[in-house]
């Protein structure tokens, strides 16, 4: 082989610097087209038309007239400048001056692009642009599902955006930092460099001799690593037979419009953290796509005064456009997977062959990140409950599928607390007293588990519960004994709350000092739907007990259907009209729990580890979960008793074929785990409660009124050390108290115990001696209150009694 001869070009390698494939026509005009479906679909939110907006709207504006005046300003100086000349000097001849003029109007608006560096600088100064942003990936998923829910199955709809992306944790996405200023210095720092930059090259493109190569070398340059060879020669042709001026256009509009769109994304990079070259070939690969979105809205923001307002159109534009390039984000805890299986976009070729009126059908296939454990329901905080499709407050058979799970699959749901919401992380009760408890028991579901027939039995186990992580927090009510009442409600009548704080596996209350307990988390509500006759059943047997009640001012069930229906604040998934009203009519509340098929029974050891043992009544089992808690005491006494909280479970489902005949089963049962805070026998102290009530009065083997006897004994003891009644109460609903029925046999008193472990509190509870009474501080009560009512002679004038205080009728 001749040494001087030079190797053949690879073809593959000459083929590689030539490829324009994520540049191609089809992705630029594919991305013109998303413009204005984006724009037009942002428009339609009507968040974008709140004051507050509002608000930031007459801001952006006013911005905008600063801005021209800004700019205005060295050019009007020049002016003055040039007018004071021609007093001393004629320049009724002369060009240059207007030269100057026109040459510093050029630099400053399109060499230095200072209109888009001070609207881009908005970001760092206030969150409205985020806001945008997030608020419209929030509308682009609720329109969706909107558009969709009417589908032949409503159940394959793709996962959503807002939930998952909401709870990642926010950086700069350029610098990784989380300080403001960190990030803005970085910011102005970018784009000082660019300016500096440009007018270098902009300076010498004036050079003698090479001055009309500067600006095409520096193309070739610049277009090369970008976009690769074949455009870059393209490129550096045109420059030089082109105009100076045409060519300096048309490169600071791309590279302008390419820097603008990096600004836009800046929300969705900032949650999801790519490394440098993963978000390079991000960036790489959807090329074209993202230039043809960005070079229409470029070009309206040239439009004086409303560039401002156009650039927050194109930010909430650009959440629709993030749903059509992307995957759904999963749970932040699988953020890095999500992040590296974004880099290349694998659906280009379905996309850019779709109808614009098809693009939805980009999401068929499952995401690609989705190898690990799938999660089949996310909730959304900043949304009433009662308007989320995944949720539903009524147990019926004929509320449709939030999804389907597969026999033995394993999956993450996510659940709301119990109340939707509606109690807050504050230090008054005022929620608690208020309370709607029409809109409470919002359950995940219904899911379909594949192959579940009427006979068998789910076998569901618990294999996580976790809280957010961005609400590690939870609560405990007293509700007002007009509102919802409790266990003690005759005697402690009042609204009450205490928050928790969780740390890792344990929680503290700021309004419950010195206890600090594991938790022991756990789902209060696990059940399958009903079938029709099942309904009936419940229906029938509650109705009969409500025409029977002879307790004066209680509620002994909530009535349905013909006893006298209350189609209250019904919520019935993704069902709506005359379906939705048959639900509202038929369907049996969840408050209470039933034998048939277990729901709301608050069994504190159901917990990581346990196996629940469910009947199925219908096709596909329609299983739901919900009411989470961090901790709860046997008895959940104050009926808001656990530490309430939101929250992820994690479950695997199997179907067990004749079930319910094999097993001999008419009720659930479930085996617990292996999960529990550990206090050995002799670190707790039990006390005894007896069937005769407060009054004296005796009563025949009633288990109910011993429990409260017990409750109250309980009370009674840790009043000693300085907590008022109310701490001790919600202290007993929420600690891992153990409650058990000791004898049932002994006419006429039933025994029961309550066994509090001491090792929660900080300080010596034993039954040593006197007690020491330490500053306890206080609960949180309804808004001018400082202490709760205790009522004393609860049932004193009653001739009989039902439960130790609860009178019967005359």
């Amino acid at each position: 082989m001749d040494p001087n001869r030079r190797p053949p070009i690879e073809k593959e390698k000459l083929k590689q610097l030539f490829d324009i494939s994520h540049f191609d026509l089809n992705a630029v005009i594919r991305g013109i087209q998303l413009t204005g479906v984006g724009a037009h679909r942002a428009l339609q939110n009507p968040k974008l038309f709140t004051s507050q907006h509002y608000k930031q709207a007459a801001i952006a504006v006013a911005a905008g007239i600063a801005i021209r005046i800004l700019i205005a300003i060295p050019i009007y100086g020049v002016k003055v400048l040039l007018w004071v000349s021609s007093l001393i000097f004629s320049l009724d001849h002369a060009t240059w001056d207007d030269k100057i003029i026109g040459g510093l109007g050029f630099i400053e608006d399109h060499v230095l692009q200072i209109p888009l560096f001070l609207m881009t600088l908005m970001r760092y100064l206030t969150p409205t642009l985020d806001d945008l942003f997030m608020d419209s990936l929030r509308w682009v998923d609720t329109t969706y599902v909107q558009k969709h829910k009417h589908d032949e199955d409503p159940t394959k709809l793709r996962p959503m955006y807002y939930p998952n992306l909401r709870q990642y944790r926010i950086r700069d996405g350029s610098t990784n930092s989380t300080s403001t200023a960190e990030a803005l210095s970085m910011f102005i720092y970018r784009f000082a460099r660019k300016g500096i930059i440009s007018l270098a090259i902009f300076a010498a493109s004036y050079l003698p001799y090479v001055g009309f190569l500067v600006l095409p070398a520096a193309s070739f340059w610049t277009f090369n690593k970008a976009v690769g060879l074949g455009p870059a020669s393209i490129i550096f042709s045109a420059g030089v037979v082109l105009p100076k001026r045409y060519i300096i256009i048309f490169l600071q509009s791309y590279f302008a419009s390419r820097s603008m769109m990096r600004e836009l994304l800046e929300p969705y990079f900032s949650r999801v953290q790519f490394t440098k070259e993963e978000k390079r070939k991000w960036f790489r690969s959807r090329e074209g796509l993202l230039f043809g979105f960005a070079i229409g809205f470029y070009t309206l923001l040239r439009v004086p005064l409303l560039g401002v307002l156009i650039y927050g159109i194109a930010e909430a534009s650009t959440a629709y456009l993030v749903t059509k390039i992307t995957d759904p984000p999963p749970p932040p805890s699988q953020a890095r997977e999500f992040a590296a299986s974004q880099v290349e976009w694998r659906n280009k070729q379905k996309f850019l062959s779709l109808s614009l009126a098809n693009l939805d059908k980009i999401h068929d296939k499952p995401p690609a990140y989705s190898t690990g454990i799938r999660t089949v329901c996310t909730v959304d905080f900043d949304k009433p409950a009662s308007e989320q499709p995944y949720l539903h407050n009524r147990w019926h058979p004929d509320i449709p599928f939030a999804g389907t799970i597969k026999d033995g699959e394993t999956v993450k749901i996510e659940c709301l607390d119990w109340t939707g919401g509606q109690i807050k992380n504050t230090d008054d009760a005022d929620d608690v007293r208020n309370v709607d408890l029409t809109k409470v028991h919002y359950l995940s579901g219904p899911f379909e588990v594949e192959g579940a027939r009427p006979g068998d039995v789910l076998l569901v186990e618990i294999m996580d519960v976790q809280p957010f992580q961005d609400q590690p927090w939870g609560f405990t009510g007293i509700f007002d004994k007009s509102n919802g009442g409790g266990f003690l409600d005759e005697i402690y009548p009042s609204a009450a709350k205490a928050i928790w704080d969780f740390e890792g596996i344990y929680c503290t209350s700021r309004h419950i000092p010195h206890v600090k307990f594991a938790g022991l988390i756990h789902p209060g509500i696990l059940g399958c739907a009903p079938s029709a006759e099942v309904l009936e059943t419940w229906n029938k047997r509650e109705g009969e007990l409500i025409a029977a009640n002879k307790l004066a001012d209680r509620d002994v069930a909530l009535p349905e259907r013909e006893y006298s229906p209350q189609p209250i604040n019904i919520h019935a998934g993704s069902a709506d009209g005359p379906l939705k009203e048959k639900i509202g009519n038929e369907g049996a509340r969840t408050i209470p729990g039933r034998p048939e098929h277990g729901g709301n029974c608050d069994i504190k050891n159901l917990s990581r580890g346990s196996k629940v043992y469910l009947p199925v009544h219908v096709d596909g089992a329609k299983f739901s979960v919900g009411d989470l808690h961090f901790s709860q005491g046997d008895g959940e006494i104050s009926f808001c008793g656990a530490i309430e909280m939101a929250g992820i479970i994690t479950i695997n489902f199997k179907v067990i074929k004749n079930g319910l005949a094999d097993l001999g089963l008419k009720s659930p049962i479930y085996i617990p785990g292996p999960v529990e805070p550990q206090f050995g026998p002799g670190r707790y102290i039990y006390f005894e409660g007896f069937s005769v009530d407060q009054q004296g009065r005796q009563h025949y083997m009633d288990v109910t009124v011993a429990y409260r006897q017990t409750c109250l004994r309980v009370i009674e003891y840790l009043r000693r050390f300085g907590y008022s009644d109310y701490q001790i109460y919600l202290l007993l609903s929420c600690a891992p108290v153990q409650g058990h029925v000791a004898g049932i046999v002994d006419i006429p008193n039933a025994c029961t115990t309550l066994g509090l472990p001491m090792d929660i509190f900080d300080f010596d509870i034993s039954p040593s001696g006197p007690a020491k009474k330490i500053d306890m501080g206080s609960c949180a009560f309804e808004t001018g209150v400082t202490e709760g009512k205790v009522l004393g002679d609860a049932g004193k004038n009653s001739a009989v009694s039902f439960g130790g205080g609860m009178n019967y009728k005359e």
